[in-house]
């Protein structure tokens, strides 16, 4: 049975954002879970990880999802049942071969595309509604990107030297210029979409996973001559991918979702002051 769904207040769309689809990537097993259950079927608080993502989407005020199903696809998509759209990918090639699934319900679509992990289960609206809201005129793209010390192996945000952003570069792919770069990739979009589906068009799956990245059309609208413009998350937190087991005990310990998401600027300050104290300490 589906966890419940917890009484929301939507945000309503500004009107340069009346025509957003929201396309939720839920195809994969997530084989670090040590689960045969799908990954976005695993609970958390109650509700499953991928409800968590909808309802968060919902809270924007997009009301067309369509959920990119793979792996057990029957088990999410009874899970979700018909309150969403579907896209299958039958082969697990990449996050952009799963977008590209999801073209047959695009055909005649003009509007913008919200893409999000359906593992994200902390994710702020109102960070979905700055990327909306950064996507329109010249700007094609927007993403969510975070500055760390010592970034995970997340894709890098390579930018020119005007500061636009040029291109990401996976880990796997990256040399150790690139590795030294602190501002990383977290994996959340919204793009114009008849510029993601024409980069989509120019993608290949020339890379050391021999898969097509979602990453890659960045760099394809960016060569087009068009913007890309990113939204720095304010928390690490809401940055959090359910990847594997601790994962998931870390985000249960947040006892109250939405308590916590008041309370991350004042911790993410107090371990910031507290880090600069240590530093300081360090130095004299």
């Amino acid at each position: 049975m589906p966890g419940q769904i917890h009484p929301i207040t939507p945000q309503v769309l500004s009107p340069a954002q009346d025509a957003v689809i929201a396309i939720v990537l839920a195809a994969g097993k997530g084989t670090r879970m040590k689960s045969d259950l799908p990954k976005v079927l695993h609970l958390l608080h109650g509700q499953s990880l991928i409800q968590h993502v909808v309802e968060r989407v919902r809270r924007v005020g997009i009301r067309d999802i369509i959920v990119v199903v793979g792996y057990e696809r029957e088990q999410v998509m009874a899970h979700m049942g018909t309150s969403v759209r579907y896209a299958v990918q039958g082969q697990q090639l990449g996050t952009a071969h799963a977008v590209m699934m999801a073209r047959p319900h695009l055909s005649d679509f003009t509007g913008r595309l919200l893409i999000v992990y359906g593992d994200m289960p902390l994710v702020n609206p109102d960070t979905m509604k700055l990327l909306i809201d950064r996507c329109q005129g010249n700007v094609k793209a927007s993403m969510l990107t975070i500055i760390l010390e010592n970034p995970p192996d997340f894709g890098r945000v390579v930018r020119g030297a005007d500061g636009r952003v040029l291109r990401i570069i996976e880990v796997r792919d990256a040399d150790p210029e690139t590795l030294a770069i602190r501002e990383i990739n977290v994996g959340m979009y919204c793009f114009e979409c008849r510029a993601l589906l024409a980069a989509l068009d120019r993608l290949s799956n020339d890379n050391a996973q021999q898969e097509y990245y979602l990453t890659d059309a960045i760099e394809a609208i960016a060569s087009a001559g068009h913007r890309i413009e990113t939204i720095v998350a304010p928390t690490v937190e809401e940055t959090l991918g359910i990847n594997e087991p601790a994962h998931l005990r870390f985000a249960e310990s947040l006892k109250h979702l939405n308590y916590a998401e008041r309370l991350y600027p004042v911790i993410d300050a107090s371990l910031a002051a507290s880090r600069r104290t240590r530093q300081e300490g360090e130095i004299s």
